[in-house]
Order: C-alpha cells, then sequence, then structure tokens
C-alpha cells in the first residue's frame, strides 16, 4: 500500500515551479474545485435551512485578544450530519467549525482533521453520524478582554491551533488561528525591520561622509538580532521520525490513505506513480472537499482522482521563516522538504512551524531575563516582555501608513537609546504602543469617516460589467470579501484561475494617491485605501480583482487620474524626503556632540 522509501517529484524536483504542465494540471483542478464549491451552494440554497451562521467581532483594547483580531466563526447546530459540516467548510473555505446548541451555547469544535481520522479513517458513514457524535467537546476558550499573549502563550503550550473566543456573556465572538495570527505579526515585524534598516544605513551614511567613526554598535547590533530573529533556523532542523514523508499508490483508496494519516499522526501523504516518482499530495483538507462534500465512497474512490498534482517542495536549507511564507502566499498547510539531490526527505505542516518560531522567541524571552539582574517576574510562562512586544507591540499599526518607510505620526528627534530599550518593557493588557513610545501627532490625521463607502470593480470575466458594493470599511476586509463574492458570476471565478483547492482566493489592488499599485490584504489596508480616496475628497475607490500571482492589469490613464496633484507640485520624490529627513537629524546628533566635546 505504502512506501517509506525517500522519492523524487515526477521530473525535476522542481519541475512545479515553473512547469506549464504542471501550471495546466493545477488549473484543472482549481476549476474542478470551483465547481464542486458551486454544485453544494446551490445544494445548499435548496434546503434554506438557518442552522449555520458567521460571527463579527468589534475591534478590542489593545494588548487583548480581541485586538488579534479573530477570524469569523463559522456556527453549526449538534445536529446537523458531518456531510452536512463538510460541505459548509468547503464552501466558506474553513477548516474549523464550532458547534452550537439550540440556545447557542458553545458545545464544540469541529475541525478537517476530525473529520479526516474519526470519520474516513475510522470507516464511519458521513451521512448518518451527527456533529455532536465525533466533535471535541466543552473546548477550552478565551475570553474577549484576556490579554492576548495569556491566550496564545496557552495555544502554545497546549498545541492548539484555534481557540474560539466568548464575550462576558459567553457568546460567541470569533476564534483565534495561530497560524493566521502569526502570519499578521510576522508581516508586521518585517515591515519594521526594513524601516528600520533604512534607518540604521541612512545614519550610517551620514557618518561616513562626515568623518564620525564612533558609531552606535548597540543600534546596529539590535538591527542584525532583528533579522537574525526573522530569519530563523532552517528546515532541516525541524525533520525527525515524526516528519518522515509517508507514500501511498495512485490506486490507494481514500479510505486506506487516511488510514494511513490516522496511523502516523499526519495530515498529509505523499502520492508515487507508477514509476515509483511522486506525482501528488493528498492531504485532510482534499478529504473534506473533495471527497466527502462531493457524497464519493472513500472506500470506492482511489487518491489519484482527489490528489494535488505536483505539489510545491523546499530544499531544507531554507529557513523556517521562508518556508511559512512560502506556505501562506500558496495557501496550502503541508510542505514536502527536499535535499540538495532532490529526494524527499520530510513532510511538514504549517502549525509545527508557527510552534517552532514561536518557541523560539520563548527561548529568546529566557535569554534575555538571564541577562537582566534586577529581572523579578518569572519567564517560564512564555509571558515576558519579548514575547508580549511581539503580539501586541504593533496593535496600533493601523494609526501608521502601510508603506515601509513611512514615519508619520512619531517624533524622529526622540529616537534613541531609551526608546531602543522600549523592545523589553512590559505591556499590560490595556496599554498600547502610543503609549510607550514617542507620542503620535493628531488623533484626527488617522480617523476614517465611520459612514458607508462605495467600491467599484470590473467583472474579470465577463466585457463590459461593473460591479459596485456600498459597506462600512470599519467591518473589515472579511465583510468586503463576502460583499465582492455575492457578485462574482462563474465565469469571473474562472478568468481568475484560482487554485481553490488549496485555499487560495482573489487579490484586491487599488491604485493610491501617487500612482502606485497597493495590495489590500488586512483591515489595516482598507483603512489605509479610504483615507487615501478621502484626502482626494473622493467617496468611492476603484478596486481590481485579480489572480494573487499575477499583477492587476490597470491602464496608465488609471495611474495618472488617482495622483495627488498636491504631492505632485512639490517636486521631491517621495523616497528621497525620509533620506532627507534622517540627514537632518543625524547633523543634528553630531553637532550635538561636538559642542558637548568643547
Amino acid at each position: 500500500m505504502a512506501s517509506n522509501k525517500n522519492s523524487k517529484l515526477t521530473g525535476s524536483p522542481y519541475a512545479q515551479e515553473d512547469g506549464n504542465e504542471v501550471s495546466e494540471s493545477r488549473k484543472r483542478q482549481s476549476k474542478k474545485d470551483e465547481a464542486i464549491r458551486r454544485k453544494i451552494e446551490k445544494d445548499l440554497s435548496k434546503k434554506k435551512r438557518n442552522n449555520a451562521k458567521s460571527t463579527r467581532f468589534k475591534k478590542g483594547t489593545p494588548g487583548s485578544v480581541l485586538a488579534l483580531k479573530p477570524s469569523e466563526s463559522i456556527i453549526c447546530r449538534t445536529t446537523s450530519t458531518v456531510y452536512e459540516a463538510a460541505q459548509l467548510m468547503s464552501t466558506k473555505r474553513e477548516n474549523c467549525l464550532l458547534v452550537v446548541n439550540d440556545a447557542g451555547e458553545l458545545m464544540g469544535i469541529f475541525t478537517a482533521k476530525d473529520l479526516a481520522f474519526r470519520i474516513v479513517g475510522s470507516g464511519l458513514n458521513a451521512n448518518s453520524v451527527t456533529i455532536d457524535q465525533i466533535m471535541t467537546p466543552n473546548p477550552m476558550c478565551a475570553n474577549s478582554n484576556t490579554p492576548a499573549s495569556e491566550a496564545l502563550n496557552l495555544m502554545v503550550h497546549k498545541k492548539f491551533r484555534h481557540l474560539p473566543v466568548l464575550d462576558d456573556s459567553n457568546q460567541i465572538v470569533g476564534i483565534l488561528d495561530i497560524t493566521k495570527c502569526y502570519s499578521q505579526q510576522m508581516e508586521r515585524l518585517e515591515r519594521m525591520y526594513l524601516s528600520s534598516k533604512k534607518l540604521y544605513e541612512a545614519l550610517d551614511n551620514v557618518h561616513s561622509q562626515i568623518g564620525y567613526t564612533e558609531q552606535s554598535s548597540h543600534i546596529a547590533e539590535y538591527f542584525e538580532h532583528l533579522k537574525d530573529k526573522i530569519s530563523g533556523p532552517r528546515l532541516e532542523t525541524m525533520l525527525d521520525n515524526s516528519t518522515a514523508p509517508i507514500y501511498a499508490t495512485i490506486k490507494t483508496s481514500v479510505y486506506d490513505a487516511t488510514v494511513l494519516m490516522k496511523d502516523n499522526n499526519t495530515t498529509a501523504v505523499l502520492v508515487k506513480d507508477t514509476n515509483d516518482e511522486v506525482a501528488g499530495i493528498f492531504t485532510s483538507k482534499d478529504v473534506v472537499l473533495r471527497v466527502i462534500a462531493s457524497g464519493l465512497d472513500p472506500k470506492n474512490c482511489s487518491i489519484v482522482r482527489v490528489m494535488t498534482p505536483q505539489p510545491d517542495v523546499a530544499n531544507y536549507s531554507v529557513s523556517i521563516q521562508e518556508a511559512l511564507r512560502k506556505m501562506f502566499n500558496g495557501h496550502y498547510l503541508n510542505l514536502p522538504v527536499t535535499n540538495d539531490e532532490g529526494e524527499i526527505v520530510g513532510i511538514v505542516d504549517v502549525l509545527k512551524l508557527t510552534y517552532a518560531v514561536l518557541n523560539q522567541i520563548k527561548q529568546l524571552e529566557h535569554s534575555e531575563s538571564d541577562n537582566t539582574k534586577n529581572e523579578t517576574r518569572a519567564t517560564s510562562q512564555g509571558e515576558g516582555p519579548a514575547w508580549n512586544k511581539f503580539w501586541t507591540s504593533l496593535d496600533n499599526e493601523e494609526t501608521d501608513s502601510v508603506h515601509s518607510d513611512s514615519f508619520q505620526g512619531s517624533k524622529l528627534h526622540d529616537l534613541n537609546t531609551p526608546d531602543l530599550q522600549t523592545f523589553s518593557t512590559e505591556l499590560a493588557p490595556f496599554d498600547s504602543v502610543s503609549h510607550i513610545t514617542t507620542p503620535l501627532k493628531s488623533d484626527a490625521s488617522f480617523k476614517v469617516s465611520s459612514s458607508d463607502f462605495v467600491f467599484k470593480f470590473k467583472s474579470p470575466g465577463i466585457s463590459g460589467r461593473m460591479n459596485r458594493v456600498t459597506f462600512n470599511p470599519e467591518e473589515g476586509i472579511g465583510s468586503l470579501r463576502n460583499l465582492i463574492d455575492a457578485k462574482l458570476h462563474w465565469k469571473d471565478k474562472e478568468a481568475l484561475s484560482l487554485n481553490e483547492s488549496e485555499g487560495e482566493t482573489y487579490a484586491i489592488s487599488f491604485v493610491d494617491d501617487e500612482g502606485d499599485v497597493v495590495s489590500i490584504t488586512s483591515d489595516v489596508d482598507l483603512i489605509d485605501c479610504v483615507k487615501i480616496y478621502e484626502n482626494l475628497k473622493r467617496n468611492k475607490v476603484e478596486i481590481y480583482i485579480h489572480n494573487p500571482n499575477e499583477p492587476a492589469i490597470i491602464p496608465q490613464e488609471k495611474r495618472e487620474i488617482t495622483k495627488d496633484p498636491r504631492k505632485k507640485n512639490l517636486g521631491i520624490p517621495q523616497e528621497f524626503i525620509l533620506p532627507g529627513a534622517l540627514t537632518v537629524l543625524a547633523t543634528s546628533i553630531l553637532i550635538g556632540i561636538t559642542l558637548n566635546r568643547k
């Protein structure tokens, strides 16, 4: 049935990255997945049942669980069958459901892994088993006002991926996904590093030009330390017996493949063709969408019908952070790892890699506390300054521009040693970054209208068709996507060529006031977009829907008409403003040092 011998992918081990044949096979699979979802949506609409819904949450206090912006939770009743739950998970593109009783009280949690292991892997019938029979009952939860670091530390310690969030009335307000939380914070940390690097390089350049050699070594060390923490260890450090690849053949049934997953406690198996080469990958996500939700019999369906052909791989010399970025961008949960000879030597999952990086941050906390003589607070629970800072120091990033080189709202002349030391300052649940660092200029400049805003976009698949949606941007990008989804025709989805089997969704972009194309990937980006157009005295914005792996096609004239005429008359490119300001800053510092010496 299966072999554990190391294998290579069919053809070159990296063929999937640039092969037209592989690209076409994935497009075909993506179209099949989209057809499955359309059929399921029609079936669900005919039933007209309201036993499932999603939740919304409000903005929370900085430093709290709610400030982490939990995902909208998908809810179903205890009386729903596993088949119905699989259909709901597929249409919502989620791999986790919260189960409630008739009173709306949380009773349990159900995941794609549960479906694969407890239903298919146990030989049960998804049409006859109700969700309350195989869910995980009475899951641990977090209160919406709980300190963020406390909830996330619990998830890392217990190895939870999902943690339901309840309000003071025990009503569901959302669900935390540790991988999504990490992805959002790491993107912010990377942007912070780029900004910091530009600052240091500008200061270093000024120092070298005027012959000042006494560079502040602690600044350089801090930036390099930050860079090292972003890069992290390499994939080879994650390989052990638990990551050894599990193989099946193209003739293996879905049932047998799922039993393999269950027996080896993994959510993915590699599929070998008749030449004993790896031709695809089959995961628990595929079990949900392509098998159970599609109504197929796991015992009579071979995995060659439902696998993902030619999976992406990563060399074991790649850093964990690079691998996570690859997985986040590709929207998949499992990644085969190859050695220098192109042989597959393991499979890592996004959850294990996320735990590895977060544990590294906790180790950083231990090492820093060991070097601090006056440290009196215990750090064994991972709740120290470094841990808190990673999750909460950037809560107020939405008050700044999304551009990595923007310093709007901070005072450059206050950047000194004490400010650098704020990265090891304790944060309480009700603290925000503005309370411990330089003050923001004016709240008024960062506010966005609370009224509805108009978003227009052209149909990707129907020529001449323009769509229009109106909503309050404070509701977040999730609400915007829901409105866009309702407007998209099946021809639009085909034109976008999305690999929906791996959870890939369309990208949203707009043209800013400098004529640049900017992606909207978060609530922060959405608010920034609206602020830009409000400053331009416009009450609507044209957005562009496109494949995330391809640039948005925007005519040049569209870029020109959005440019702010006030910026055109300045005659100074934006990229020269920051270095100029830093030059003045550095010169002022050196003049002060010289005068003090005299």
